[in-house]
């Protein structure tokens, strides 16, 4: 008789190990102009991208949709987080909700599109179904034909999978592990510096999806890199040039960075209506926060844009823009060209953007890039990003179901 097979630790194919050398964490910690970033592997290969999703997007609170686009009682919206199938659904209590999008019978994907309106989740399968607040329904012919089983007292054994789930402002966040810090702790530091923008007062105005050939990590580094600037942006360079750009900063899993503008400009909202009751101090400010792993925003007198690099292969993210403006410069005919405007000046600075993104993508193949020698100025934040994404790493709590 051949011998049982062994099954695979829970916690993990693979080690950070596999993919570091032992001396990374070291030189992590060294002064920046003596450290380095990430190095090449972290951005070309397939297995550490699998490992990456299996710890730094399974163990954070991650974005995972707008959450206007769930607006009405049994709106049902399938996404992906951590390379997890994920349903969030908006129960009869008007509360957003996320399972793993799989029924509890012999696994079928439950939803495949939005839907509208559902009353319940049904199997495609064998027409298993649950409530919106994932409670087993009906089994139907469980125990033979016609013998169905409704509401039995062991059926919470089949109710749907629980996942972590909080919405803030527009934006619904998950968290598939379940092991996150509370979520209040996570939006903490970034509620405290957005103290005086009143941000109820947002709409939604549109959104831009780009695909890009290159690591997620990069379109995040290259978020919160001002230093690029006057190379890479010549309109933006001649708004704010960078000897009126502080050097980025961060508190923890927050990278933020900001900056005073003398003069205003049609292609950053000139004209549009500002935040009610915005305090002098914040009416010529911009500033822009990355909250680890991959969701970030900028936010203006007049407006917020919501930018995510979603991770899709070692060498494919999709980077998506969304544009809020306050109240009737939404949606005001008035204010339709400064929109017009602002929306196309965003879509013209990413393509720039993507250009060099895909570039350092490109160079990732080099054998002479190490990670990098940074600058002891504006690169102090990039060290910290890569600080953060090997200390998620690390943690390699067994995956499991949360009910």
């Amino acid at each position: 008789m051949p011998p049982p097979m062994q099954r695979e630790p829970a916690a993990s194919r693979w080690a950070a190990t596999d993919f570091f050398d032992a001396d990374l964490e070291r030189r992590l910690q060294l002064p920046v102009e003596d450290g380095c970033g990430l190095p090449n592997v972290a951005y070309t290969d397939r297995s550490y991208h699998d490992f990456e999703q299996r710890t730094v997007f399974r163990n954070a609170w991650v974005f995972a949709a707008f959450a206007h686009r769930l607006p009405s009682v049994g709106d049902v919206l399938p996404v992906e987080v951590a390379g997890q199938p994920v349903v969030i659904v908006r129960g009869g209590d008007g509360r957003l909700r996320a399972f793993h999008n799989v029924c509890r019978h012999r696994g079928a994907k439950l939803v495949d599109e939005f839907q509208a309106g559902r009353k319940a989740l049904v199997c495609p399968n064998h027409s298993w179904s649950y409530s919106l607040t994932g409670r087993l329904l009906a089994r139907p012919h469980f125990f033979g034909g016609g013998k169905h089983d409704v509401n039995r007292a062991d059926g919470h054994r089949s109710d749907l999978a629980r996942i972590r789930c909080e919405t803030w402002h527009d934006w619904v966040f998950v968290n598939v592990g379940g092991g996150a810090a509370p979520f209040d702790e996570y939006v903490a530091f970034v509620e405290e510096r957005l103290r005086g923008y009143d941000l109820a007062a947002l709409e939604f105005a549109g959104r831009m999806d780009f695909e890009v050939r290159a690591n997620w990590k990069l379109a995040v580094e290259n978020f919160i890199d001002p230093y690029h600037v006057f190379s890479c942006h010549p309109w933006l360079d001649s708004f704010v040039g960078m000897t009126e750009r502080s050097p980025p900063g961060f508190r923890e899993h927050v990278l933020y960075c900001g900056y005073e503008f003398k003069k205003t400009d049609p292609a950053r909202g000139e004209g549009l209506p500002y935040f009610p009751g915005l305090p002098e101090d914040k009416k010529r400010r911009g500033d822009w926060y990355v909250l680890f792993p991959n969701f970030a925003f900028e936010i203006f007198p007049d407006q917020v844009v919501a930018f995510i690099a979603a991770p899709r292969a070692p060498d494919r993210c999709l980077e998506t823009i969304a544009l809020y403006f306050v109240g009737e410069g939404a949606r005001g005919a008035r204010y339709r060209d400064a929109r017009e405007r602002v929306t196309r000046n965003w879509r013209e600075l990413n393509h720039e953007d993507i250009g060099v993104i895909e570039r350092m993508q490109a160079g990732r193949a080099s054998e002479g890039f190490d990670g990098g020698v940074l600058s002891p100025y504006w690169d102090p934040v990039q060290q910290q990003f890569s600080r953060l994404v090997v200390d998620a790493m690390k943690d390699l709590e067994p995956p499991g179901l949360k009910r």
